[in-house]
């Protein structure tokens, strides 16, 4: 699972986002991905200091669905195991 807080509190500190991406394990698009509305709102790397934190509020804010586990629920069908059984010779 990807800490999207992680992303920004780097991005914020200064770290182009190609760099955060490979030392996170994330792809590039990813972190541009969850760095885009921080730079929409205004925040730019090196502003003054927002703790990780606030954040996570901002995340909560933009990215309802990675905060709220009733999105990520599955709505299909649940299979049920099989049992299974096995013959000894």
């Amino acid at each position: 699972m990807i800490d999207v807080t992680e992303i920004l509190v780097h991005w914020y500190a200064g770290r182009p986002k190609t760099v955060l991406a490979e030392s996170l394990g994330v792809d590039r698009k990813t972190a541009r991905k969850y760095v885009a509305p921080a730079e929409a709102g205004g925040f730019s790397p090196g502003g003054p200091p927002v703790s990780s934190s606030e954040w996570a509020g901002r995340v909560r804010e933009w990215f309802p669905e990675l905060v709220d586990t009733r999105l990520r629920q599955c709505r299909g069908r649940r299979s049920r195991p099989t049992a299974t059984t096995s013959t000894s010779s």
